[in-house]
């Protein structure tokens, strides 16, 4: 397996298999690129939006999106929230995701942020619980 590479998404990296790496949590790859370009700025336009891509052979292969939340309580501290950790079907399995996450929890603490939260579904609690995490509250969801 050669080198893999941890970092921040460019726009570039809509043409090496970004969004169809998603299609592991979600269907994207379908999405227009124009308007993913649009996305992409979006998101880049916030310091406290950032997503990770893995990138390999010149493929992104992985990606994992961490939101920064200034707090009021706390003395002003800061959470981490980590969404949509992703891995590509043909690489899972080789310690990508666990890797992606282990860096956005190394960026959250540099940036401040005294803890790092998700939500994430019984079957992966395994995954997250190896990387240190703990289950502490219920997620609830709201669809509009």
């Amino acid at each position: 397996m050669s080198r893999l590479n941890i970092r921040k998404i460019r726009e570039s990296d809509l043409q090496k298999g970004f969004l169809e790496s998603l299609d592991s949590l979600r269907r994207a790859s379908n999405l227009n690129r124009r308007r993913a370009k649009a996305i992409l700025r979006n998101i880049a336009s916030s310091k406290n939006h950032v997503i990770f891509v893995a990138e390999q052979d010149g493929v992104i292969v992985g990606s994992t999106t961490l939101l920064i939340e200034q707090k009021f309580i706390h003395g002003g501290g800061k959470v981490g929230h980590i969404e949509d950790v992703v891995v590509s079907r043909g690489v899972q399995g080789a310690g990508i995701g666990q890797k992606m996450v282990r860096f956005a929890l190394r960026y959250a603490k540099s940036r401040g942020c005294y803890k790092t939260i998700l939500d994430c579904d019984d079957k992966v609690k395994p995954f997250y619980t190896k990387i240190g995490f703990k289950a502490h509250s219920n997620g609830m969801r709201y669809d509009h």
